[in-house]
């Protein structure tokens, strides 16, 4: 290996390590350490990073392999219609708005095209893991951006396959056009043929092996294999590769396979983003920074107001309409496959597609800053506008009243029916016990509707949908959500209208668990200690102990988890 190659690792690494440190000290994600580590060591240290450049379209491969693992058609259908729906609307206004707004700005026709789909895009990347952190992925906003992204993700595929008739000259362009057509058609088959058939089999015969090095490399080989065959007909390896993960998320083993590739994953990942870093000129910041800085307010801007609108349009409102606002404003690592992808089409010139670049990694750097004021800010225009009536309704969640009667009284409101939720309400039910259900997710009210059972559309965090549900007349209140702040806006309004009700709350981790002690509730359970302290009576009865041990034993396992919980 030569010496340029092993010295311009070695400096990624080491700026890698410098900025994720830095960052993961000021609480922030550490991509944005590795992007801002390799923007400032190309400025301090004269070297070139060309030698790694495919240790760079290797991470992009892994990074959207690994995507493409974690999301699944299915996710689709909670959410489907906004996802689905909303997600095209949303990328058709954006990239028509974007279009007009760069041809102002004196961009050919061609770059402008380019460039308004690929900053309609959002980040499948950042967006998953900022929720991951914030326990908020089976949140309703969590859902219906992780399916909107998928869309997203998904209208790359035809997208990708247009480039070349972008590139081709007006005689052939009747002919690039039906054979990039042929092209996006006989991939989604091939992928579905793949998905159903071939893929299965594959993860399956390898993971009877009962070898992770072995899972390791077929994940990898898979990954791969995809991305090498997708790009003999022309399109980009990387979105390959993000089908591949896509197929293989439908299998039984796609977990396993995610953890084992997921180390090797990170480390190119590392190079992907420290290298664009790397690859930034510093002329393009000089001379053309007051248009990078035009070109990404508006995009926030624009982002802003179609995306709100969309969800508006949908029915949703308030602090789901935007947190998921607030989310998406960034534009995707898609974008970045699509102006690399571009320039090999001659469509860019370096120049232009640097220009793109750092717009990408601008809008990836401020989005933990921008999401994390989604909440103050709901609860504050809450506040500032609630004289304004008509503003006021953009903040709050429409309802729908399903077999509700008003004189429900001494009865038990249930916040989210999803899996701890059915199960409260299926006892409630044997037992006869009135209740009323809050969700909002119209395939669980359509089942309790046929049901007969009371149950209210809506956000249980908006004090409307509370009051409709007859909180001031509730023995109790079951809050099964696994979004704490939801929770939060839940029990501080129920202890303020029904002092005197019963407050029972699901805790997704230990950290929740100690935010939720500080407002006194009955009872805080979280179902993963719940399962563990099933396994030990298990345990203990299967070896013989009596029941008066397995009881004192259950009883300092619960001391010790609150000891250890709520101290």
């Amino acid at each position: 290996m030569e010496q340029s190659v092993i010295q311009s690792l070695f400096f990624i690494l080491l700026a890698a390590l410098l900025g994720g440190t830095l960052v993961h000290f000021i609480k922030l994600p550490l991509l944005i350490g590795y992007i801002l580590a390799g923007v400032l060591c190309r400025v301090i240290l004269p070297f070139s990073v060309q030698n790694t450049e495919s240790f760079t379209q290797i991470g992009l491969i892994l990074l959207l392999f690994s995507i493409g693992l974690e999301l699944s058609l299915s996710k689709l259908m909670h959410v489907g219609k906004v996802a689905i729906l909303g997600a095209i609307i949303q990328m058709l206004v954006t990239s028509i708005v974007f279009y007009f707004l760069l041809s102002l700005l004196k961009f050919e026709p061609k770059t402008a095209l380019i460039f308004s789909f690929g900053f309609s895009l959002s980040s499948t990347a950042l967006v998953v893991k900022i929720l991951e952190d914030r326990s908020e992925t089976e949140s309703l906003q969590g859902r219906i951006m992780i399916a909107w992204l998928l869309v997203q993700d998904l209208a790359v595929i035809p997208f990708m396959a247009l480039l070349p008739v972008l590139s081709a000259s007006s005689t052939s362009w009747f002919l690039a056009v039906t054979l990039s057509l042929v092209k996006s058609i006989s991939v989604l088959f091939a992928i579905y043929i793949i998905g159903k058939k071939l893929a299965p089999f594959f993860v399956h015969h390898i993971a009877t092996r009962n070898s992770r090095e072995l899972t390791m490399l077929g994940g990898v080989s898979f990954a791969l294999g995809t991305a090498y065959l997708v790009s003999l007909v022309g399109i980009s390896p990387a979105l390959g590769a993000f089908l591949a993960g896509v197929v293989i998320s439908e299998t039984v083993e796609n977990h396993a396979i995610f953890s084992e590739t997921r180390p090797l994953r990170e480390l190119f990942v590392i190079f992907l983003f420290v290298s664009l870093g790397f690859l930034i000129p510093l002329d393009i910041l000089n001379t053309n920074l007051f248009l990078i800085i035009i070109i990404v307010i508006s995009i926030l801007i624009i982002k802003l107001v179609v995306i709100f609108v969309t969800l508006l349009c949908f029915g949703y409102k308030g602090k789901v309409a935007i947190s998921t606002t607030l989310g998406l404003l960034q534009i995707g690592e898609f974008a970045l496959v699509i102006f690399l992808s571009s320039v090999n089409e001659g469509l860019l010139t370096p120049n232009q597609t640097s220009l793109g670049i750092v717009c990408v990694l601008i809008t990836l750097v401020l989005t933990g800053p921008i999401f994390s004021l989604a909440i103050p800010l709901w609860r504050f225009l809450k506040k500032t506008l609630r004289s304004q009536s008509k503003l006021y309704q953009l903040l709050i969640s429409n309802h729908k009243l399903h077999s509700l009667s008003e004189q429900l009284s001494n009865h038990i409101i249930i916040c989210g029916f999803g899996r701890v939720g059915k199960w409260v309400g299926r006892v409630l039910t044997a037992m006869n016990i009135p209740f009323v259900v809050i969700d909002y997710n119209q395939d669980v009210i359509g089942s309790l509707q046929k049901q007969n059972t009371p149950v209210i559309y809506g956000d249980s965090a908006e004090q409307n949908i509370l009051d409709q549900a007859n909180l001031k007349n509730a023995r109790a209140i079951v809050v099964t959500i696994p979004d704490r702040l939801t929770q939060e806006e839940v029990i501080s309004y129920a202890q303020t209208v029904a002092p005197n009700a019963s407050i029972f709350a699901r805790a997704h981790n230990d950290n929740d668990a100690k935010i939720l002690a500080r407002f006194n509730i009955e009872r805080i359970i979280q179902p993963e200690f719940e399962g563990a302290v099933t396994i030990v009576k298990e345990i203990l009865r299967t070896q013989g102990k009596s029941l008066k041990e397995i009881k004192e034993r259950i009883k300092a396992l619960r001391t010790a988890h609150t000891k250890n919980t709520f101290k």
